[in-house]
């Protein structure tokens, strides 16, 4: 009697992966052995370690597998247990908030409202004739209306549908133009967080500024110039976009009612309205109360009190409880299987790695600073503000994008301080944008996460194509911003 030995399946690991893994183990667990420099502590070397086996391992690895070890990579650089490292990266705001949203936002593709809106722009005469323009319409529409606030919108509800935009059209992963596509959409969405100098980013880094060096900066004028910046983006970047061989020619050629499914000709069924007509509400009160909340009182009290969070949350509460012929609006269960859980533990983990990166123990700030001060000395204002242009954005593309904005406001007010004529409106401006167009590393933001995490690209697709795209911003805007600060400042 003999006997089969059936083998129901087999694990496929090349060697190619393996030397990847134990590069990116090594990075993680033996780089900490290093000796120390500078002003960087031990614990400074750890986590640094942690950073580089983690940008390592997204880069050759995956996504999941490098997340979950840099969990138990920061637990073991003296930062905490495993359970105070998860509890730290779901306390962040910014990862509730994409959890709430990208789940309640998921309506939009369940009713196929947004499949329908895309099919309409993309199947449009203009789209047909010229896609080029049918792109520099959605980056004026996204800088207008970010513009006023909405971002956490476009961050959780738009930039899906533009990922899946992407798919049906029929980019392969890692295009040219996905990378330049979405990247774009995210730098419009960045521009309009610093447009108005007065809420948010803007009396961040405007406020800060005016204290550190005791001067006042011209709110108009700040505006003005990035309007000038916003309408310079929006006509420059496709064109940008087809100069270094991005093919529009896909949007054009599409198939409609084959890559959406859907009849243009028809109108929009009651479930589609319904939540079209909810999104809209939701924008609008986020909206006005971005600009005139404080002219609201009572009602600006108690918004505050909810916060973005809280509207998220009541939307997803009408959405479930709104049913059209027995079904609710949102299926949850039918939403949590759609959801990229895989993006939220990266976003989670580079947002705490980036934080803990350029936190006070590590002393990689300090070493930072020291580094800028004898680089900046002896220069003319305008070559100062070249040099804050490039640096800025270099060091914001690595570490927190936060931490590079106060570090910078920091040296340049020093230097202002010591006698150097620093522009400032012009030095703010510089700061202010280009700490917030980080998008090379997962770390550097968590817009620079969600792309790095983004079904449509890869990781050596990103940093293939990202420094072009750097390239771009870094000579435009700081052109606009210096020529701007002569004019205004």
């Amino acid at each position: 009697m003999s006997t089969e030995t059936k083998v129901s399946g087999t694990i496929d690991v090349s060697i190619k992966t393996i030397v990847h893994v134990a590069i990116m183990c090594l990075f993680m667990f033996c780089f900490r052995f290093l000796p120390t420099f500078s002003t960087v502590t031990e614990y400074g070397m750890a986590v640094l370690g942690v950073f580089l086996g983690l940008i390592y391992g997204w880069s050759f690895v995956g996504l999941m597998f490098p997340t979950l070890l840099g969990i138990f990579g920061l637990a073991l650089t003296g930062y905490g247990t495993v359970e105070q490292v998860t509890i730290a990266m779901f306390s962040n705001s910014s990862i509730l908030m994409m959890m709430f949203g990208s789940l309640c936002f998921m309506v939009l593709m369940q009713s196929k409202a947004a499949d329908y809106i895309m099919a309409k722009i993309i199947g449009s005469n203009l789209a047909k004739k010229s896609p080029m323009y049918t792109v520099m319409i959605i980056f004026g529409a996204t800088l207008l209306i970010n513009n006023f606030g909405g971002q956490m919108v476009f961050y959780f509800g738009i930039f899906p549908i533009m990922v899946s935009t992407l798919k049906k059209v029929g980019y392969p992963i890692g295009d040219r133009f996905s990378v330049m596509f979405l990247t774009g959409f995210m730098a419009c969405i960045q521009l309009g967080m610093c447009f108005r100098p007065f809420v948010g980013w803007g009396i961040m880094t405007v406020g800060t500024m005016m204290q550190l060096t005791q001067s006042q900066i011209s709110y108009g004028g700040w505006m003005i110039i990035m309007a000038v910046v916003d309408i310079a983006v929006t006509v420059s970047y496709p064109f940008f976009m087809k100069l270094v061989g991005c093919d529009f020619k896909r949007l054009a050629d599409v198939d409609i009612a084959q890559a959406f499914g859907i009849d243009t000709k028809q109108k929009l069924n009651l479930t589609q309205k319904i939540v079209l007509f909810s999104m809209g509400v939701f924008l609008f009160i986020v909206i006005v109360f971005s600009v005139a909340g404080s002219k609201l009182g009572a009602l600006n009290t108690f918004y505050l009190k909810i916060s973005v969070i809280g509207m998220m949350i009541l939307f997803w509460i009408v959405m479930t409880v709104i049913k059209i012929d027995g079904k609710p609006l949102l299926n949850l269960r039918e939403a949590s299987t759609m959801f990229a859980w895989d993006m939220l533990l990266l976003v989670a983990i580079a947002l705490l790695i980036s934080s803990v990166l350029t936190s006070t123990e590590t002393g990689i700030s300090m070493w930072i600073s020291s580094l800028l001060g004898p680089i900046f000395a002896g220069r003319s204002p305008v070559v100062f503000l070249i040099f804050l242009a490039l640096l800025t954005l270099i060091l914001t593309n690595f570490a927190n994008n936060i931490a590079i904005c106060y570090i910078m406001m920091n040296v340049t007010a020093a230097m202002y301080l010591n006698g150097l004529p620093v522009n400032i409106l012009a030095a703010s401006l510089i700061i202010s944008v280009f700490s917030v167009l980080a998008f090379l590393t997962p770390a550097s933001s968590m817009p620079g996460a969600m792309l790095h995490a983004c079904e449509v690209l890869t990781p050596k697709a990103i940093y293939q194509i990202m420094p072009l795209i750097l390239i771009y911003f870094l000579i435009l805007c700081a052109f606009l911003f210096i020529a701007g600060g002569l004019i205004f400042g």
